[in-house]
């Protein structure tokens, strides 16, 4: 099971809304300001992730919880939404290629391959998206700071 820390954004009848922080390895590299790599990911990296997860727990907002997905799960998604559309283009391409067609229509229908395999992957993810991936295993105890003034 992978972990992670999220924090409760609104409690629900049925669940909570939960919110996590994207945490990107090129953060921790001294040259991330100079790659070309640690400057893309800052860019298209989405900061936090927003998401629903049916819970019967009563919980607050802002309180932290440890979720898990595991890792069947995980890769099963990443296989789906990564090389379904990767084979659909190289199937259709290889297709069109066999039949002596224009480049152009073998780019073209490569393109559109590709496109299907996405909404493909899509319509998978969101009849997936009924079956609950992500589990709260813990809630966090809150941990308080007082300030002590010590006198002589």
């Amino acid at each position: 099971m992978l972990e992670e820390i999220a924090t409760v954004m609104k409690s629900q009848a049925d669940g909570v809304w939960l919110k996590t922080q994207s945490v990107s390895s090129c953060n921790a590299c001294q040259a991330n300001n100079d790659c070309g790599t640690g400057v893309v990911a800052k860019a298209l990296t989405p900061r936090e992730n927003l998401f629903f997860v049916k819970s019967q727990l009563q919980l607050l907002e802002g309180q932290k919880v440890k979720i898990a997905v595991s890792e069947q799960q995980l890769l099963s998604a990443a296989a789906l939404l990564y090389l379904l559309p990767l084979c659909c283009l190289i199937a259709v391409a290889a297709f069109l290629s066999r039949l002596q067609l224009a480049e152009t229509t073998v780019v073209l229908g490569s393109l559109a391959a590709l496109l299907a395999g996405f909404v493909i992957a899509r319509l998978f993810t969101g009849s997936a998206t009924e079956q609950q991936h992500v589990e709260i295993i813990a809630v966090l105890p809150e941990l308080a700071v007082q300030h002590v003034r010590l006198t002589d």
